[in-house]
């Protein structure tokens, strides 16, 4: 343990944070901490190695509950949503990427410091962090994911403490703090933008450049991100840990003359970290660039402390002191793909040694560039296909180009940057950056054409992607040492993915299902066998968005390999249920879908209600129904009056999808 202090320290941190994320509750803050003072006078106590151990293992692990319930402990005065507009004011905190049709900001109450997402209409309205807003708009609490396997958006914006949405109708007043930091730096990149596009950069050179250096994505286009997904090469178009050491390379370079003065390394190490960070606080300390700006700080502090350095150490350091910081950090998708890639790039690196020692400065420059991108890609391919389900076999041939080229761009957006502030107009220079820009895109695009290399539609259960993760850091004793026991290891792991998979596979292709997903203003009804599923749709649906975030997700957790789609009201019949314009037959169960409703039906188990289009009167007996469901296509008011008519009646049979979610039965 004391050769991996840090490591183990973080390893049971984190298991803290993991066990009070999904069972601990808020109100046992105290019982953990008086425990943790137990635990702390029970080490001094005992002399016994193996338990002295243990004891440091569950302090940590407390530490870690402690930090994570203490972040994200509700607000003194819970928050109530409003039942009609009201005026309100906040401070904004942060500006978040605009939709088509709002602008968004986080923003604090400051009644009562509750934190809610503003969704601003007028586009024309210039607002920063710290301003403060009085506005006129109607509240919401977040709504959870109301489709199964679906983005669970409002878990999302609670663990950045939002818990409210705000659709402002009218900004009353505004004032601005012209004299915040994160104003000044805000403006500084709007104006940046503006010189860029008036010395004549292109649209895809500016995109890049704000990406890569000012932490804004906004005017990259969806096909060229699709593109960099597709191509395993996204990281080059976001502020990453890659392009901070690509800027301290570039200031060390800068700075070497310093290294003719006295202490002229130490002096020059202190400066270019200094301006790394002050780097990382232009661009809001982004989690990417807060990770790689600490990792670096670590690893040359060392250096000056004439340390021995330890990338381990260094590594497991960085993490524990963003955890300390920020619990929720261990949930974000991007740092749990930081650290694994820097990881495995590290862990893997002796076992390419041992199988190939390149002579040719040029062929181990490839070599090592190759080497990286696969160690990078096998690190994050666990994280990556559980959360993004798919798996780009081109991520070698978009590496090995992309990554010496986002050195020049980097270079090459600095040098743009600096032109225009000095008002600089370099023609031959603006057209050769659009120009290698341009091309660069190009080749990604070309590559990304090629679908064939692309798995998509994949999916992984955490249980598979944690063997996964064994399995690649049992691979290096194996190689090295031949390791028995690293053998056994990954051949129990390779048995228990296959069991794991054999069992879910067959668990989906014996079972069947109806299930009515909640879609706004429309009906969507679903019916799997096995691995086939039909989508009965009404006319007015949204197939992009629809099949995008509603379906698809359905589609890739239930193995779906084939999929029909149907209309609502049209007659249909296959081997496993029929329907006809306003009922559906399934499993000797029988629903009404259709939308004339003049009395009960007879014989019916289900009725779905959709559009508002029954009179609510018209369903008070409904002895022999097991469910009336309400779709997400009905007006909230009728869905009430109809609840309150049932609950006349002693029915309570109503299942709201609005409410609670998508309606399912299996058989």
């Amino acid at each position: 343990m004391k050769n991996h202090l840090f490591s183990f320290l973080t390893i049971c941190l984190a298991i803290g944070i993991f066990i009070s994320d999904s069972w601990i509750n808020y109100a046992n803050l105290r019982i953990y901490f008086i425990f943790l003072l137990f635990t702390l006078f029970f080490n001094q106590l005992i002399k016994n190695h193996i338990f002295k151990t243990i004891g440091f293992c569950v302090q940590f692990i407390l530490l870690g509950i402690i930090l994570h319930t203490t972040i994200n402990a509700p607000a003194n005065e819970p928050y109530i949503p409003a039942k009609e507009k009201k005026v309100a004011q906040y401070v904004i905190i942060e500006n978040y990427k605009a939709s088509a049709k709002y602008l968004k900001f986080k923003g604090r109450n400051l009644v009562n410091g509750n934190v809610g997402l503003l969704h601003v209409e007028d586009k024309n309205l210039k607002i920063y962090p710290k301003d403060t807003l009085v506005i006129y708009g109607n509240t919401y609490e977040l709504n959870e994911a109301k489709n199964p396997y679906q983005f669970n958006y409002s878990m999302f914006l609670k663990k950045q403490k939002i818990n409210h949405t705000i659709y402002v109708e009218h900004v009353l007043k505004h004032k601005s703090n012209h004299s915040h930091w994160k104003k000044i730096a805000t403006k500084s990149k709007e104006n940046i933008r503006i010189l860029l596009e008036k010395a004549g950069y292109s649209l895809e050179a500016r995109s890049i450049i704000s990406s890569m250096l000012l932490g804004d994505r906004s005017e990259i286009s969806q096909e060229l991100n699709d593109s960099y997904i597709a191509t395993g090469v996204v990281h080059i178009l976001s502020i990453s840990g890659l392009h901070v050491v690509m800027i301290f390379m570039i200031l060390q370079f800068i700075l070497k003359p310093l290294l003719y003065l006295r202490n002229g390394k130490k002096i020059r190490i202190i400066i270019a970290l200094l301006i790394i960070w002050l780097f990382a606080f232009y661009v809001d300390m982004l989690p990417p660039v807060f990770r790689s700006a600490l990792m670096i700080s670590i690893y040359y502090t060392s250096e000056l402390l004439k340390r021995p350095k330890n990338i381990f150490h260094t590594i497991s350091l960085s993490a524990f002191i963003i955890l300390l910081i920020q619990p929720n950090y261990l949930f974000d998708v991007g740092f749990q793909l930081s650290f694994s890639a820097v990881f495995f790039i590290v862990w893997l690196n002796p076992i390419y040694k041992k199988l190939y020692k390149p002579k040719n400065k040029k062929v181990k420059y490839f070599y090592d560039l190759s080497t990286t991108s696969i160690s990078a890609q096998l690190g994050t391919m666990p994280f990556a296909t559980y959360y993004f389900n798919q798996f780009s076999g081109l991520f070698l041939f978009g590496n090995v180009f992309l990554v010496p080229a986002s050195f020049l761009m980097i270079l090459g957006a600095i040098l743009a940057i600096i032109l225009v502030l000095l008002n600089i107009q370099l023609t031959l220079y603006v057209n050769f950056f659009n120009a290698f820009i341009y091309y660069s895109n190009a080749y990604i695009k070309w590559l990304a054409s090629h679908e064939t290399m692309i798995m998509k539609q994949v999916y992984i259960s955490p249980f598979i992607a944690f063997l996964i993760i064994i399995i690649l850091i049992a691979i290096k004793p194996l190689i090295l040492y031949k390791s028995k026991v690293s053998l056994y290891v990954i051949v129990a792991c390779l048995l228990g993915i296959q069991i794991n998979r054999y069992m879910d596979f067959n668990s989906i292709k014996n079972s069947n299902e109806v299930i009515i997903f909640h879609q706004y203003r429309t009906s969507l009804i679903g019916i799997r066998n096995g691995h086939e599923l039909t989508i009965l749709h009404a006319h007015n649906l949204d197939s992009s968005q629809t099949k995008q975030y509603i379906i698809r997700p359905y589609q890739i957790h239930q193995r779906i390999k084939h999929t029909t789609y149907i209309a609502l009201d049209s007659v249909y019949e296959n081997n496993y249920f029929h329907k006809t314009k306003s009922f559906l037959f399934v499993n000797n169960e029988t629903y009404f879908i259709g939308e004339n409703l003049s009395k009960n039906p007879e014989n019916v188990d289900y009725i779905l209600v959709r559009n508002s289009s029954y009179k609510p009167e018209d369903l008070k007996d409904l002895k022999q129904i097991k469910r009336v469901i309400a779709d997400g296509s009905n007006y909230p008011s009728y869905i009430s009056e109809m609840d309150s008519i049932l609950k006349l009646n002693n029915h309570s049979i109503l299942w709201n999808t609005s409410e609670k979610g998508s309606f399912q039965i299996r058989f």
